[in-house]
């Protein structure tokens, strides 16, 4: 088509792929949702960006930003087709800047590429699990945070700046490296937190830290999930500042009891991971409060230590609960879906438990932890995507999480964005504050050509089962159906959260998804289903 000749002309035929192969291994992030763009365009300066945004614009063609793909909700799926514009290579790191407290970086530059240029005197406080692989311009557009969230917040407070391309192709900077301004509206807000609807980040200023003189790490042990809440909810409101608080329920200490070998004995029902930091003096003697916080709601024993080694090994583990559950048994996966509700922290116990009954009404695994130091838990479902009577019943799961979460006065997203999983329930939240939003959206993208189906702006994606990325195996069409149950059960653990590219060597040479170990294996999926036919082509990838 005549848009992908003028494609070719800003950005290079290299850098603009419009074959099925390729485009397929861009349709999927960790997310159960598919969505298969018309384009792939690898942009690497703002001009470009500028030019794309402004062609797209002309001829209404969606634009979908995407950076590593790690979105737990579909947030850089293309859900409108279009072009899927992929901001991975613009990753440098522009400027830093320590006696003033920031550093400028293009979207494309990993979170802990920034750690890595700002050790051992500073540091970017909001750590994902993802944090290896998280582009910063993913963080900034949907707010991500993660352990340290407690005490150093999520990553709209270190955001002091944006360069943004408009939807008209129109270059716009918000903000400044100074901590504080008063002139004008305050943009950069507006489009922190707004996953790519509203504009496309080309570059951010963000805040940094000095590293604090103290760190202590406690794991503290539980019979029970119940006990562990009452004793966080009463450590977080006694008035101790914690830089960290997380929770894992037996069913996730099994499973990474099991994947990291830490040798959590069998009558430990529930773990605190909790972390202080500070004043060496002050620390330890929240220590001594801590301590009589959890005896006092039977703690079995709290195993404190401030050994980095020791508190990156139980960090690794907390951090590696995602990939260890896709490995709990042979033909289920974890499936994302109302995977990150935010919960008053007094209603934590009261959550967990509600939760764990909705696991045993549906007979559906569902694995508790996430950062409860703010009230963020992550109850994630295991299930076998190919069965449907299990898909139903995952179906019923949601619907009841989301009337749990609005009930106890939650939030359905508390770091990792709307994006397609939950554009059709925000509504249930927001009320007519989403209306004011939608206008918001027409005046600044008037032709909704910027990330759209995201936000609750778009009526057709109506559930979880909009485009869902898997196939029970009895509507698979096609002539080849399976590889064999032990392949079959190998493609289908792989849970698409794209972290084999941080240390994927063929993908860091060419940066495309076809040649990542992910893309490989949606390619394999797409023979299993019937989608793709055998090939040189294909053969090339493998």
């Amino acid at each position: 088509m005549d848009s992908v000749k003028k494609l070719i002309d800003i950005v290079g035929e290299k850098n603009v792929r419009t074959d099925e192969i390729e485009r397929l291994c861009y349709s999927r992030d960790l997310s159960v949702h598919e969505a298969v763009p018309d384009v792939i365009v690898f942009a690497k300066t703002t001009e470009e960006v500028s030019k794309i945004m402004s062609l797209a614009n002309k001829g209404k063609i969606p634009v979908t930003p995407r950076g590593s793909g790690t979105s737990a909700v579909g947030s850089a799926l293309a859900a409108k087709g279009g072009i899927l514009l992929d901001l991975s290579r613009m990753n440098r790191i522009l400027e830093v800047d320590k006696e003033n407290g920031y550093a400028v970086v293009e979207p494309g530059v990993l979170c802990n590429n920034l750690n890595a240029a700002l050790t051992p005197t500073h540091f970017f406080p909001p750590d994902p699990a993802s944090a290896n692989l998280a582009s910063l311009g993913g963080m900034v557009s949907t707010n991500a945070s993660g352990n340290r969230a407690l005490k150093y917040g999520t990553t709209k407070n270190y955001v002091l700046g944006l360069e943004v391309v408009l939807a008209d192709g129109r270059i716009i900077k918000t903000g400044s490296v100074l901590s504080k301004t008063s002139s004008g509206y305050d943009l950069t807000q507006l489009f922190t937190q707004a996953e790519g609807t509203l504009g496309i980040i080309t570059k951010i200023i963000l805040k940094i830290l000095p590293v604090p003189e103290y760190v202590a790490f406690a794991e503290a042990r539980f019979s029970s999930t119940l006990d562990a809440g009452k004793a966080a909810t009463e450590i977080l409101t006694s008035g101790i500042a914690l830089s960290s608080c997380e929770i894992l329920d037996k069913v996730t200490i099994d499973v990474v009891n099991k994947a990291m070998g830490l040798n959590i004995p069998e009558n430990v029902g529930c773990l605190l991971f909790i972390e202080i930091d500070g004043n060496r003096q002050a620390v330890r003697e929240n220590i001594e409060k801590i301590n009589k916080i959890c005896q006092a709601n039977q703690g079995i024993e709290t195993k404190w230590d401030d050994d980095p080694a020791r508190r990156l090994k139980m960090w690794a583990a907390r951090q590696g609960i995602i990939a260890s559950l896709s490995r709990v048994k042979r033909g289920s996966r974890m499936q994302s879906i109302v995977d990150d509700p935010g919960i008053p922290i007094t209603k934590i116990p009261e959550a967990i438990r509600e939760i764990q009954k909705i696991s045993e009404k549906h007979h559906i695994p569902i694995s508790t932890f996430g950062h409860i130091g703010d009230g963020n838990l992550h109850p994630v479902v295991m299930s076998d995507p190919r069965n449907k009577e299990q898909w139903d019943n995952i179906g019923k799961v949601a619907q009841e999480l989301i009337e749990l979460t609005l009930r106890l006065g939650g939030t359905l997203t508390a770091e990792h964005g709307t994006g397609m999983a939950k554009s059709p329930y925000i509504k249930k939240e927001l009320g007519e504050t989403l209306e004011v939003m939608k206008e918001i959206k027409k005046a600044l993208d008037p032709n909704n050509i910027l990330n759209p189906g995201k936000m609750g702006f778009d009526d057709s994606i109506q559930g979880i089962y909009e485009n869902f990325a898997f196939l029970p195996l009895f509507e698979r069409p096609g002539e080849i159906r399976t590889f064999g149950e032990a392949l079959d059960n190998e493609i289908m653990a792989c849970i698409m959260c794209g972290f084999c590219r941080a240390g994927c060597p063929t993908y860091g040479e060419t940066s495309l998804e076809s040649i990542n170990a992910r893309g490989r294996v949606i390619l394999a999926y797409h023979l299993l289903t019937g989608r793709l036919k055998p090939s040189k082509e294909l053969a090339e990838r493998f």
